[in-house]
């Protein structure tokens, strides 16, 4: 599967694909059933030798890749800049407000909270913040709430991954930058 970006409206599952994310020349991005091999769709994508690094993203031979997993699917996304992908299944969250409070910034917690659905919204954040973390090269152990420089940097994807899950690609939000510090 190939993801496309998510028609916020359309509720449509992922689509038979497409290589450019919105207009953006560089990006791959697929979505396969879990327990599919990361690196075989990284392979396939034409990344080259993919070689994983403990606590760090994987460095492949032809380009920046990312690669998340969730019950159910696992996504890659390959570019020619950096990037950061992120999927979810959305399940029940019966402490959601403890999770807002103790991991979200004040922004994103009030876009969950004034959500029609609060629990969708919040994958819907979650899986941006992550993808974009992944991109900036941090984890969400540095904290879940990147400052306004970090989130300009980054331009946000979501991605329709069906009605189970919640993803997002991260990318350079101007085609001179390059990550932290370009």
């Amino acid at each position: 599967m190939i993801a496309s970006p998510r028609d916020a409206g359309s509720g449509a599952g992922t689509t038979d694909g497409i290589d450019g994310i919105d207009g953006i020349d560089g990006i791959a991005v697929r979505l396969a059933p879990a327990g599919t091999s990361p690196y075989a769709l990284l392979g396939a994508l034409g990344a080259g030798r993919v070689t994983r690094r403990p606590g760090a993203a994987p460095a492949a031979e032809h380009g920046h890749v990312s690669v998340s997993r969730t019950d159910g699917l696992v996504a890659v996304a390959l570019s020619s800049r950096p990037v950061g992908i992120d999927v979810e299944r959305v399940r029940p969250l019966p402490d959601l407000e403890q999770v807002v409070r103790d991991h979200l910034g004040a922004a994103d917690a009030a876009a969950v909270r004034g959500a029609d659905d609060p629990v969708g919204a919040f994958y819907d954040v979650w899986t941006r913040l992550e993808a974009l973390l992944k991109a900036e090269g941090v984890g969400i152990l540095d904290g879940l709430d990147p400052a306004p420089a970090v989130r300009e940097r980054w331009r946000i994807t979501p991605l329709d991954a069906g009605p189970d899950h919640r993803a997002a690609l991260a990318h350079p939000a101007d085609r001179s930058a390059a990550g932290p510090g370009t």
